[in-house]
């Protein structure tokens, strides 16, 4: 009886812990840009996201990317994010021109580094884009992405 009791419990377990394990994808693609200088492709949630022009999420929620003579050339590198939970998000790219490892931004706020969205802002106005229009809900794996960075800031 005591084994029965044992095995069942065993089970239950087993099938609570799965019912709810979180879901978790992975997020890959292409990033075009000219130029030498480092690059960091980074994963923001909503509340990141609030300082996105003042700092970077952590690893591996960021990479920076220093390209190789290859990518120079062909003008594009590869980025994988995985392991990375269902929710909102937002992926920026930025160039880093004076390479300091962050955005640099001018005194009002406005960017001065090439940078750009995976969703684009349809928003920008000042400089600075709407999560709302930023954001998406990762529900399942997505591959294929291209970021095009180019020689503009916001």
């Amino acid at each position: 009886m005591f084994k029965k009791l044992m095995l069942f419990l065993g089970v239950l377990l087993m099938v609570s812990v799965s019912a709810y394990a979180e879901e978790k994808y992975s997020i890959s693609g292409q990033v075009t840009f000219s130029g030498h200088e480092n690059i960091y492709v980074s994963i923001y949630t909503m509340e990141e996201f609030a300082n996105f022009k003042k700092s970077l999420p952590s690893p591996p929620f960021s990479q920076k990317i220093k390209p190789n003579p290859e990518q120079i050339k062909s003008g594009r590198f590869s980025f994988k994010f995985s392991s990375i939970l269902k929710r909102s998000y937002c992926i920026i790219a930025f160039q880093d021109l004076d390479n300091n490892g962050k955005l640099t931004c001018d005194t009002w706020g406005s960017i001065e580094e090439p940078i750009c969205f995976y969703k684009e802002p349809t928003d920008v106005g000042l400089g600075t884009p709407n999560w709302h229009n930023v954001k998406f809900e990762l529900v399942r794996d997505i591959t294929g992405i291209i970021m095009k960075l180019d020689e503009t800031a916001l």
